[in-house]
């Protein structure tokens, strides 16, 4: 299946409205696969989810009215409910309230993603990217959104249907990468969901300015970012439910699975025991790149991420036919985002499959 590119541009509620009246049915089929992955983990049915999820939405209007609106315009144009747009902007939230901490699942995977500084690369550029894992059920929901925003910059982000925030770029030269971790102080609270927080950072014209919101609205739960900015600068910044630790490219280079890095952690990571593959996932990438050092460009990347040591259970992740359908997990995408040259370049499916499609911005 190709993934739907969108090209968006008007008002907030034209924005969200273009978004849902060019691929309903999509929304719909997303919304059924949520729906039906917070039952299956969690026994939390609809009416429970569309309750919990109104304690997020002061939060989204006290930070951005606009994006509320984005929201209302979604749910508009692909004729569902506001709720129901509002859950999946919150799903990483929702997600962890049907996770224990002490979760056992033996089919679980995880993203790995990098971070390139421009003296590492073959051009020059600064590169960031990224495997995003999820559960193959969920291959065939995603979009490319390219966004016209007055009075802010445009986007291009690879997201999932339904959803305004996620992984891509801006014309002010932002952009950003993601991984889940999860630490003991992790439980369900209301807060700034994480996919806003992305639409947040691709809202931003400066690291400074994207890093300030990441301070202000801590939390509400942990997810990993890889921040960077073509000028010349990446951070990765580990988001807990109480704090932000932050992570540098080491001589040019930064990569982060699905555990925590930063030395200064004070509690219990409790996502690593849940991905054991974490453990080697990161500090393989950085050896793949490290020795491609210089000659760093799309084919050499796009080599590194097809990477199948463990497999399945590898930096290319591949679903594993041991576990029932819903619990399978494989790389739903492989992106390779230039901030040099604002572009992003994705698979439709693991990065070993190819083609990388090309997506700019509008």
């Amino acid at each position: 299946m190709t993934v739907p590119v969108l090209n968006l541009k008007g008002t907030p509620r034209d924005i969200g409205r273009q978004h849902g009246e060019q691929v309903p049915e999509l929304i719909k089929d997303n919304l059924r696969f949520y729906m039906n992955l917070w039952q299956h983990m969690g026994g939390v049915g609809r009416d429970k989810i569309l309750a919990d999820v109104e304690a997020f939405i002061p939060f989204i209007e006290r930070y951005d009215l606009d994006l509320v609106e984005e929201m209302h315009g979604v749910a508009e144009g692909a004729g569902v409910e506001f709720g129901e747009i509002a859950a999946l902007n919150a799903r990483t939230e929702l997600t962890f309230s049907c996770l224990p901490n002490a979760l056992a699942d033996p089919a679980a995977g995880g993203c790995t993603s990098f971070g390139l500084l421009p003296e590492v690369t073959g051009n020059g550029h600064l590169i960031i990217g990224q495997n995003w894992d999820w559960r193959a059920e969920a291959r065939h929901t995603s979009v490319i959104l390219k966004i016209e925003q007055s009075e802010k910059p445009s986007i291009v982000m690879h997201a999932e249907a339904g959803t305004i925030g996620h992984r891509g770029l801006n014309s002010a030269g932002m952009g950003v990468c993601i991984n889940y971790i999860r630490s003991e102080a992790d439980v369900f609270r209301p807060g700034l969901p994480f996919l806003i927080k992305l639409r947040g950072i691709l809202n931003s014209t400066r690291m400074s300015t994207a890093l300030r919101m990441l301070m202000t609205h801590v939390g509400p739960n942990s997810m990993n970012m890889v921040v960077g900015h073509r000028d010349g600068e990446i951070i990765d910044v580990e988001n807990l439910p109480n704090d932000l630790l932050f992570v540098h490219p080491h001589e040019g280079i930064l990569t982060h699975a699905n555990h925590f890095e930063s030395p200064m952690l004070r509690m219990r990571d409790t996502g690593k025991s849940t991905l054991p593959d974490t453990v080697f996932r990161g500090r393989r990438l950085r050896r793949l790149l490290e020795a491609r050092r210089g000659h760093l460009g799309v084919d050499a990347i796009r080599d590194v991420l097809s990477d199948h040591f463990s497999y399945p259970d590898s930096i290319c992740r591949h679903p594993d036919e041991q576990y029932p359908k819903v619990d399978q997990w494989q790389t739903l995408t492989s992106l390779i985002i230039d901030l040099t040259e604002s572009t992003l370049r994705y698979t439709d499916g693991p990065a070993c499959t190819g083609p990388y499609h090309l997506a700019e911005l509008p």
